[in-house]
């Protein structure tokens, strides 16, 4: 059963976020290391907040082809790079977690 990691940014819209950056440069870094551990997808989503709300300021969605590659992925060696990779693009901190489908 496909798993969905989601890696929340959290701030304010004062708060350093360079979305080019982690668009051009990071999600496409994302979507070679994981691909090939099992990400099916990776899409970000940027809310729109006022200047002075804390609150999310970027959420990456990646999906894989189940819960094993999702903790794979993020165990990897090459998630350390990514994580490090962070501070090219924001100050802000990264909280991961995986969603478990609904019960049917």
């Amino acid at each position: 059963m496909p798993a969905t990691l989601i890696l929340r940014y959290t701030g304010t819209a004062r708060d350093r976020f360079d979305r080019d950056y982690y668009l051009t440069r990071h999600m496409p870094a994302v979507a070679r290391e994981w691909t090939p551990l099992g990400l099916l997808s990776a899409r970000a989503f940027f809310p729109d907040a006022a200047a002075d709300a804390p609150g999310t300021v970027c959420i990456c969605e990646c999906a894989f082809r189940d819960e094993a590659a999702a903790k794979t992925a993020f165990a990897a060696p090459c998630a350390k790079e990514l994580v490090a990779d962070i501070a090219n693009f924001t100050d802000l901190p990264m909280t991961p977690a995986i969603l478990a489908p609904f019960p049917g």
